[in-house]
């Protein structure tokens, strides 16, 4: 457990924020210099962030308290640096895989430090938010909603039955639950007791007779069917109701601030890029685009593509942690 322990705290560095590599002198890190390897230093600051990062996790932290345990996630950092030097020595800093991992890290810390660290929240003006705000009012109105459960039946002289005994059982918690289960045709409701959830006036997710049916309600627990619809014959039952609301800029003003800060950055970085293709010779091949297939297969498996694709054409690297 011990070692397992160690390997996990050990791993969290070297995946999130790898030491300095060799050639590197002094680590970006504060604290006394615990352990030199060749010219790269390992420091105080690299065992407390690898530690911070189990802050939620106190035994471990209580773990590594002792002198002992100290020096034994020190020497595990020290292996770390070890067999990433003999990583270098045999190439494999130039394998394809690490190369692909490196430059999404690059531009992953490029778009930090360039773009999102440089814009920031308070950068935006509060007119620009009151701007916003007035120019995409329908986006801060909840219209009013409603929440009812149903029981879907298709024969005609059952759902009369059905309704009568939901109508009669109204104030009683459990029994509509019960003929839900009972009766109920509807094999999407029905493992929630018929709830469908809330919807308002313009949802085309169910019905337009029921959608109707359901606002025409006023009273929680009324109970009214059955109403006919493409989908069969519905008993509803009016579960909760939920007035239009609308935001008012103080309440939205965070929300906004993101929205423009989201703007700004993608902007900023279309115009990087845009600039920096200026000065690059970018070629786009539409013939060999256009007989790639991207949509998805009739079965719902993977893409298929039109023409043979090349082993060496990149492909995603996985997303590293911050």
């Amino acid at each position: 457990m011990r070692r397992r322990l160690l390997c996990l705290v050990t791993l969290a560095l070297c995946a999130c924020k790898p030491n300095p590599g060799p050639g590197t002198k002094g680590a970006s890190r504060s604290g006394p210099v615990l352990a030199r390897v060749d010219d790269t230093e390992i420091t105080a600051g690299d065992l407390q962030e690898v530690l911070a990062r189990y802050a939620h996790t106190p035994f471990v932290l209580a773990r590594y308290s002792t002198p002992e345990k100290k020096k034994e996630l020190l020497d595990s950092l020290v292996r770390y640096e070890l067999m990433a030097r003999e990583a270098l020595r045999r190439g494999y800093d130039r394998d394809p895989d690490v190369q692909r991992i490196a430059k999404k890290q690059m531009v992953a810390l490029f778009e930090k430090r360039e773009i999102n660290d440089k814009l920031r929240a308070e950068d935006i003006a509060p007119a620009d938010v009151e701007k916003y705000y007035r120019e995409h009012q329908p986006e801060f109105v909840r219209p009013e909603e409603v929440r009812v459960s149903q029981i879907l039946v298709h024969d005609e002289a059952a759902a009369r039955l059905v309704a009568a005994a939901a109508k009669a059982g109204r104030n009683d918690p459990k029994s509509f639950r019960v003929l839900v289960e009972r009766y109920s045709e509807d094999a999407d409701s029905k493992p929630r007791a018929g709830d469908l959830t809330f919807f308002d006036r313009k949802t085309t997710r169910e019905p337009k007779a029921l959608v109707e049916a359901a606002f025409a309600m006023t009273q929680v627990n009324e109970v009214v069917g059955p109403i006919a619809s493409d989908k069969g014959l519905h008993i509803l039952k009016l579960t909760d109701r939920r007035a239009a609301t609308t935001r008012t800029l103080a309440e939205a003003n965070v929300d906004i601030q993101k929205r423009l800060l989201d703007q700004m950055r993608a902007q900023r970085k279309r115009d990087l890029t845009d600039e920096t293709r200026k000065s690059i010779h970018v070629e786009i091949y539409q013939d060999e685009l256009a007989k790639i297939a991207l949509a998805p297969t009739a079965d719902g498996g993977r893409p298929t593509t039109a023409a043979p694709v090349s082993s060496s054409a990149p492909t995603p690297a996985p997303t590293p942690k911050p």
